[in-house]
């Protein structure tokens, strides 16, 4: 009977903490539940397609799952059932999968969730109410127990007498105040301090258990009266979301109103009120006046469309349709300062940020719609600034710039309004001109530009400079679409390059055969790049003869090319193309090595003689290269003699005199080739010293003439004074031979001696020259005896 006492008591705690507990907090989370429930079955008719929920929705959903998990927590924690616990673990897993639901979370979605959670949250209920009853269905077993217990203990008592009875009174009497005072509790009655008395404990057991009874039925009786209650409670909470919308849209930078299926203006925030004040909510949109086009974006529902409302303003329109009332919304993005922005950046790149002219996509663009669908003939001129790199090396980059801004001006005023001037490369200019018949044809127009800078110099850097330009012109294109920029800009440089080669008439217009000419000679520079690879170009020598010695002093190396498809091919005509196009570097380091490799192999008496060009000076270290070659060829230095030209020192003299005098110190001869043929040798003669001066062959072929005799003889005069050996080449006669001879020229090259010969003809040059002295070959023919009559 003790043990049914106490179980009594330990199953009314139970009923408070497992049972009604529980109820409460799940009673909440299915209040809230059927809350959000009928929310979503009203916002949206189930005929309607599956919409993502706004960002507003989405939130208060977020905020109304929160507060359900919370309470389902709670509930759990504090149910012991396993059967129930794990009821409660699954309804918490489809809530919170609820919570997490990623991409676009649809009304249809929400409603069936919810539809799923609210079934879940409802058995949990019933679950709970069926322990309650289980538990109070326990504590009734318990009292009878007890009244069998009592009842026996009364006849037992009378046997066993009133002492007994007083100490099973006392023994059970705490129990039962406990399990009658724990049912109070279940109910949420207030617990007093007031014992009752030891007869009525059963009764006040008996009592406690109706009262849960009675609290049980008025949880029920609450619930139902809640959810009778719902509709009202969702109304006022959709009132409060249509506040919390309108103070969202107004809090909106960006333009913003709704249009019904009806075509008409059904709300708009402030920022679509201040753009457009005259439009007001309520009205048509077809009824709109002057702003038409923003009715037709509208009503059509177009996704994505560009309007200038008139006061300089940009906007771009986006419209999504409305799911509420089967019409649009229309979201406004200004695009005022991005549009300017990107037509300033459309502007600056298609300008030369340092002549501020068109830059050569906007040539290349203007030029294209010029051929395709202009409306005369246009003229295409490119014009070139010659030496511009000689500006910048003794002016500095700053006067080259300034060079380049006004060549830009002076030829935007030659043109005229009517022509289109471009910058196209660093010190490149594009001219397109339409009509150019009216200004006497394309070539009378182009060498207009060429004598204007010819004859009115450029003040830079302080002061003037008399501008040389080189203009390409392709004349008189019609546009009849058969032509693009390129092909015309490919046929101006070709004659461009004409021009530029030209040192009298720096001007060409373009025809067929100088493309013609132009692709040959690209011809040339690649058979010439492959005659380098595959080893075409070999070496031939002409010998310097010491009169006074009567023998060979020495040889020229003079390079040959034999190729394979063009045979041989004479030095005028490949040299100035290597010239151009920097082989001569290549074929030049070819030269000095092989020639030193062989001449060290001669008798040690004779020297070697070898040709540099300016490009050497300019590319690479050719005193690196000398002094690699006579380490690795064994030539004695002084045995070689390095030839310059006049030419060199156009570039840049003093480091040319530089490179010079290292080369001088590795003791080689420097010799001054072509000497007198240029307006400075003497100025160069005084500057660096030196050791040989070569008279050109322009003086030696003609020796009748006076002038050039006077200057083979000052020559001769300035080599004895400045203790210079002098060299003359060009003999091809005897009387030439003994002429220079005459003169003091001990030293002499020529055809009369020998023409340039194969490495393996030298030894027998040796003694060719040998016998031509020794038979009197290279002497005058005595004169005529006159026969006396």
């Amino acid at each position: 009977m003790l043990r049914s006492n106490r179980d009594a008591a330990q199953m009314a705690i139970a009923m408070i903490e497992h049972g009604v507990d529980p109820l409460d907090q799940l009673e909440a989370a299915s209040r809230s539940l059927s809350d959000l429930e009928k929310r979503f079955a009203e916002r949206q008719a189930p005929d309607t397609p599956a919409l993502p929920l706004a960002p507003p929705e989405g939130d208060a959903l977020l905020v109304s799952l929160s507060d359900i998990v919370g309470s389902v927590r709670g509930a759990m924690v504090a149910v012991p059932d396993p059967q129930l616990s794990r009821q409660l673990d699954e309804l918490l897993y489809s809530i919170n999968r609820l919570r997490s639901a990623e991409g676009d979370v649809t009304h249809r979605l929400v409603r069936r969730e919810l539809s799923t959670i609210v079934n879940d949250v409802e058995t949990s209920i019933a679950l709970i109410r069926q322990d309650l009853v289980r538990m109070r269905d326990a504590s009734l077993q318990e009292r009878h127990a007890i009244d069998q217990a009592v009842l026996s203990g009364g006849v037992t008592g009378i046997v066993i007498g009133l002492f007994l009875i007083i100490y099973l009174s006392r023994s059970i009497s705490r129990p039962i105040r406990s399990a009658a005072s724990a049912l109070r509790q279940v109910g949420g009655a207030s617990v007093t301090a007031r014992e009752p008395p030891a007869a009525d404990m059963m009764m006040d057991l008996e009592a406690a258990i109706r009262f849960v009874e009675t609290v049980i039925e008025n949880k029920e009786r609450s619930s139902r009266l809640q959810k009778s209650s719902s509709a009202a409670h969702l109304l006022a909470t959709v009132e409060r979301q249509q506040k919390r919308l309108r103070v969202a849209l107004d809090a909106l930078r960006k333009p913003l109103c709704l249009v019904d299926e009806a075509g008409c203006l059904t709300d708009a925030n402030r920022e679509f009120e201040k753009l457009f004040p005259d439009l007001r909510v309520g009205t048509l949109v077809s009824s709109w006046t002057g702003h038409e086009l923003l009715a037709s974006v509208l009503l059509k529902g177009r996704e994505d469309e560009v309007l200038e409302p008139g006061d300089g303003s940009l906007f771009r329109v986006r419209c999504h349709s409305n799911p509420i009332d089967n019409g649009m919304i229309a979201v406004f993005d200004d695009l005022t300062a991005g549009e300017t922005t990107q037509r300033e950046l459309e502007r600056l790149s298609l300008q030369d940020s340092l002549t501020g002219l068109p830059n050569r996509d906007n040539f290349y663009s203007f030029l294209d719609h010029a051929l395709k669908s202009g409306t005369g003939p246009v003229s295409v001129f490119v014009i070139d600034v010659v030496a511009f790199k000689n500006v910048n090396t003794t002016l500095g980059l700053g006067a080259g710039d300034e060079l380049l801004r006004q060549v830009g001006e002076r030829l935007t005023q030659l043109a005229g309004p009517d022509c289109h001037v471009a910058r196209v490369a660093g010190d490149e200019f594009g001219l397109v001109a339409p009509n150019i018949e009216r200004r006497g044809g394309p070539e009378r127009f182009g060498r207009s530009i060429v004598h204007d800078f010819a004859r009115r110099p450029i003040t830079v850097a302080g002061r003037p400079l008399t501008v040389r330009i080189a203009v390409g012109v392709v004349p008189d294109l019609q546009p009849d679409g058969s032509l693009d920029a390129r092909m015309v800009m490919r046929d101006c440089e070709i004659a461009l390059e004409t021009a530029k080669k030209s040192t009298s008439d720096p001007f060409c217009v373009y025809a067929p055969e100088i493309r013609i000419e132009h692709q040959r000679r690209q011809d040339m520079e690649r058979d010439l790049r492959e005659g380098l690879v595959r080893g075409e170009f070999e070496l031939h020598f002409q010998p310097f003869i010491d009169v006074k010695r009567k023998c060979v002093s020495g040889f020229e190396a003079l390079v040959r090319w034999n190729s394979p498809t063009r045979g041989h091919v004479s030095p005028g005509i490949f040299i100035p193309i290597m010239e151009e196009t920097g082989l001569i570097v290549q074929l030049g380091l070819f030269v000095l090595r092989d020639a030193c490799r062989q001449a060290a192999r001669w008798p040690g008496g004779l020297t070697l003689s070898i040709n540099l060009s300016p490009r050497q000076f300019d590319v690479g270290d050719i005193v690196a290269d000398v002094r690699q070659t006579l380490s690795e060829t064994k030539l004695d230095p002084k045995r070689l003699q390095l030839e310059v030209t006049e030419s060199l020192f156009l570039s840049d003299g003093d480091k040319v005199l530089d490179i010079l005098t290292a080369l001088r110190k590795l003791g080689v001869t420097i010799s001054m080739d072509d000497f007198g043929t240029g307006y400075s040798s003497l100025g160069y003669l005084s500057r660096f010293p030196f050791d040989k001066i070569k008279i050109d062959q322009s003086f030696v072929r003609d020796l009748s003439r006076r002038e050039n005799m006077a200057i083979v003889r000052a020559v001769l005069g300035l080599g004895a004074s400045m203790k210079l050996a002098v060299i003359a080449e060009g003999v091809e006669t005897v009387e030439q031979m003994t002429a220079l001879e005459s003169e003091g020229c001990l030293e002499m090259q020529g055809y009369l001696f020998s023409p340039p010969r194969a490495a393996g003809e030298l030894a027998k040059v040796l003694v060719e020259v040998r016998e031509g002295f020794q038979n009197g070959r290279f002497e005058p023919s005595p004169a005529p005896v006159a026969l006396r009559a």
